[in-house]
């Protein structure tokens, strides 16, 4: 049996491409704050936007943080065994060992042995009210996020527990 690798999708890389742009408007923010001029509402106005700038460099490290959590992720399936690889963090378990995997929303729990692994979005896309899971990349392919949790079902030999 081949090895099959579940990283986040491509849509990933727009946590990156999004971070960089609040980086430059946040600068931007901060040296136009800083700099002065003739702002009309004078000092309160210039903390105002430094206060922004900072808000704004705060969000641009949260989503450059998301991209980089996202990358350092992936599910490995091995013939005996899946491998969840967390940055340098490598937890392994036994198809055989899992008692069920429920799936609550788009959040599985994969029971085994007396413990638990999570499995969830790294991110979502949304289109007005609807609001879906970012799919994997399974060995170079995009696929849907819900192959990963009925592929791993299919390994461990149990049905998926829809709560």
């Amino acid at each position: 049996m081949e090895v099959v690798r579940y990283q986040p999708g491509e849509a990933i890389r727009w946590l990156e491409t999004e971070a960089d742009r609040m980086r430059r408007e946040a600068t931007q923010k901060g040296k136009s704050a800083v700099q002065g001029g003739d702002h009309e509402g004078g000092i309160k106005q210039s903390v105002a936007n430094v206060a922004s700038a900072i808000f704004d460099f705060g969000k641009s490290a949260y989503a450059e943080i998301a991209h980089l959590r996202a990358k350092a992720g992936e599910y490995v399936l091995l013939e005996e065994q899946m491998d969840v690889v967390s940055g340098s963090s490598i937890k392994s378990v036994k198809y055989a060992d899992v008692k069920k995997i429920v799936v609550v929303k788009d959040k599985a729990t994969v029971h085994f042995s007396g413990h638990t692994i999570s499995i969830k979005p790294y991110a979502y896309l949304s289109a007005g009210p609807l609001k879906v899971p970012v799919g994997w990349t399974r060995n170079g392919m995009e696929v849907p996020y819900y192959l990963l949790l009925e592929e791993l079902a299919a390994r461990c030999g149990v049905d998926l527990e829809i709560g």
